[in-house]
């Protein structure tokens, strides 16, 4: 008993010796608090950024799978690989991340296991971020950030740069009309890097028609007949899908649309219809 009354005069000048030492002070309840809520705010930030992140995800992964990758890449996996927003992967996972070190912080933080806060800060960003993409977010922010930055890669840049190859038989561009001089079935379609082709149309239908004078951009899937002069043959025409958010419905009609044209030029029977450049460019390895 005497050691530890003993004991106590010490352990109480020792802890004022260090106060007086290390000038230490208490901090106002208001500073306190402060920090308190601005942990919770960057904890709501980080789960905000997460749900982004998923809504973007969402996007590509619902969106894409409608995209006519036979027509671009050797198979889907391929194409997967090409167009998958590996930058919002990456966020999403720095973003939880930071959620869980920012909760650990608050106030009761610590009483949670980690399991929980990481599983809540998952389901958070997860839920917010399919909220996020039914309301259209995802294609907006994508669409946005890649208009506002040359070193974003949206997938509009994407879709482009799949398309724009005439070489290999795609074109991007907006029907002008037929010029002067220049016969049926022949008109003119301005690409996307300013050039001018002339383009046949022949085996085009009305609803390819309808399509290219529109007055929209569009994607042409056909043949290269010249580089210089450029001229084009036209098998089929697509809207080009990044101008409006379409939905689900509307896009797996544009594909049903392109696979019953596509198979409308392989199922051409020698002697019976004559088969046309376009059936030899889609045997050749469009399907």
């Amino acid at each position: 008993m005497e050691t530890s009354q003993t004991n106590q005069p010490d352990l109480k000048n020792q802890i004022l010796s260090r106060i007086e030492k290390d000038a230490l002070c208490p901090d106002s309840r208001l500073i306190i608090s402060s920090k308190e809520y601005a942990m919770w705010g960057l904890w709501f930030l980080t789960v905000l950024l997460g749900a982004l992140s998923v809504a973007v995800t969402l996007f590509v992964l619902m969106h894409r799978q409608y995209s006519f990758y036979q027509v671009t890449h050797t198979s889907f996996l391929t194409f997967m690989v090409d167009v998958l927003p590996y930058l919002w992967i990456a966020m999403f996972s720095v973003m939880v991340i930071f959620a869980v070190y920012n909760f650990r912080h608050t106030k009761h933080g610590y009483r949670y296991p980690l399991w929980k806060i990481l599983g809540s800060s998952v389901i958070l960003s997860l839920a917010g971020g399919a909220l996020l993409h039914l309301g259209g977010v995802g294609f907006s922010l994508d669409r946005t950030i890649g208009n506002f930055s040359k070193e974003y890669t949206s997938q509009e840049k994407l879709e482009m740069r799949f398309w724009q190859n005439p070489e290999e038989g795609r074109l991007v561009g907006v029907f002008l009309g037929a010029e002067d001089g220049v016969p049926l079935p022949l008109v003119v379609l301005e690409d996307a890097r300013g050039t001018r082709w002339e383009m046949n149309v022949a085996e085009l239908n009305d609803v390819d028609i309808r399509i290219i004078e529109s007055g929209k951009r569009v994607r042409v899937l056909g043949v290269l007949e010249n580089a210089l002069p450029a001229q084009f043959y036209a098998c089929a025409v697509f809207p080009w899908i990044y101008e409006q958010r379409y939905s689900m419905h509307e896009l797996g009609e544009m594909k049903r649309s392109m696979q019953e044209r596509i198979l409308r030029h392989t199922q051409a029977l020698p002697g019976v219809v004559e088969e046309g450049k376009c059936s030899h460019l889609v045997l050749k390895g469009a399907f």
